[in-house]
């Protein structure tokens, strides 16, 4: 049976320097596929039918294809997918956004103002407010051949968190930003039990945005501290799915979840 790594790359989640992991493992067998539009999702069978037509492929990356992984009998499906924790992923998008001027109302409201001050306009304007609540649970949170569930609440989005929990659950190659060195050597030491050999590059991290070596609590705090405490308590209540995902995941690396 065929096997290759589909990496679900979330956005602003190490994503870019994993991707160097697969291009120096898989050279041309490591494609990157997205639809035209940043809004597009790419569906199970669409994804089922890449895999089947790019035959030699081993690895394949993309933003807009949501769990679960496809099923098929004759080829099986690693997902590796990185999670980071919410509140330094929303400080990373205020960063990249600050810097990106894109077209987009995130570049313009984080080029205009402060940390706390595009907190608050993300809140107040609902188009905005999936930057700043839960999108890990949404990009994990689906079902076969479905978007995930969702509603949206006047402080945070809210998705389906026991789904998220279920596919992430079922990721073979987890890992975590704040951890990424050390998770891509434990993916190292996973890939030949499905027959597949990962490469390490020297140069780990690209597209980084922030001090990375600081403790994790500290680099969260730095962020909250810039915030009012009313506001601190309203960004975390509207990640808390994202927290308990999070410290799921944590929690599934700790104990060595058998792939």
């Amino acid at each position: 049976m065929k096997t290759v790594i589909l990496h679900y790359h979330i956005y602003k989640n190490s994503g870019t320097s994993f991707e160097r992991v697969l291009d120096e493992s898989f050279g041309a067998l490591h494609e990157r596929f997205d639809g035209p539009y940043p809004f597009f999702t790419i569906d199970q069978d669409q994804v089922d039918r890449i895999i089947r037509r790019r035959t030699q492929a081993v690895a394949f990356s993309s933003h807009q294809t949501l769990m679960p992984q496809p099923t098929a009998v004759d080829y099986r499906v690693i997902a590796a997918l990185f999670l980071r924790h919410p509140i330094l992923r929303i400080g990373s998008i205020y960063r990249f956004k600050r810097q990106a001027d894109d077209g987009t109302t995130t570049s313009a409201l984080a080029q205009q103002h402060d940390f706390a001050g595009w907190i608050a306009k993300c809140f107040e304007i609902p188009q905005e407010l999936p930057q700043i609540s839960n999108g890990q649970s949404r990009h994990l949170g689906g079902v076969y051949g479905r978007t995930p569930a969702m509603k949206r609440a006047p402080q945070m989005m809210i998705y389906d968190l026991s789904t998220a929990r279920r596919n992430l659950a079922n990721v073979e190659m987890l890992g975590r930003t704040e951890h990424f060195e050390a998770d891509i050597r434990r993916f190292a030491e996973i890939a030949p039990r499905f027959g597949l050999e990962l490469k390490i590059p020297q140069q780990t991290r690209h597209n980084t945005t922030q001090d990375i070596d600081r403790p994790v609590a500290d680099r969260v705090e730095d962020l909250l501290k810039t915030l009012s405490p009313a506001e601190r308590q309203r960004l975390l209540a509207a990640n808390a799915q994202d927290l308990e995902l999070y410290d799921y995941g944590n929690w599934l690396i700790e104990r060595g979840a058998p792939a």
